[in-house]
């Protein structure tokens, strides 16, 4: 039983981080404020939060004895992907080579902090 409620508690949080980022992805025309340009900015602005939090928490899923940082860079990349082509079937959203960058500068943040060991610590500490 301690070891499910280990997984659990390691790969519970991707799995609801990934489930939020595609119910957002879902809503046709979300929109944070009316005007464009400020709507564009804050959106670019919470791809890049949301994939720097998305590799934190997978590193920390996949921690183990050794650390693989490329692992869960690859992982989050590879669902930012999938999340542009399902924007792509979404009315009115669209597939954005944009956000991709935006999300893949996002997640290599995330892998710049934690090449901090001091954060590294933090993050997989069970």
């Amino acid at each position: 039983m301690k070891r499910f409620s280990t997984y659990l508690k390691l790969w519970l949080p991707p799995f609801l981080w990934m489930t939020v980022l595609f119910y957002l992805s879902s809503i046709s025309n979300l929109r944070a404020v009316p005007d464009p340009g400020r709507d564009e900015l804050i959106r670019s602005g919470a791809h890049f939060f949301f994939y720097a939090l998305g590799y934190l928490l997978f590193f920390r899923a996949f921690s183990g004895k050794r650390k693989n940082f490329l692992l869960p860079l690859l992982v989050v990349l590879i669902y930012a992907f999938l999340d542009e082509l399902h924007q792509h079937f979404v009315p009115i959203r669209t597939f954005q080579i944009q956000d991709l960058l935006v999300d893949g500068a996002g997640a290599f943040l995330g892998l710049l902090l934690l090449q901090e060991k001091r954060l590294v610590g933090l993050v997989t500490r069970r």
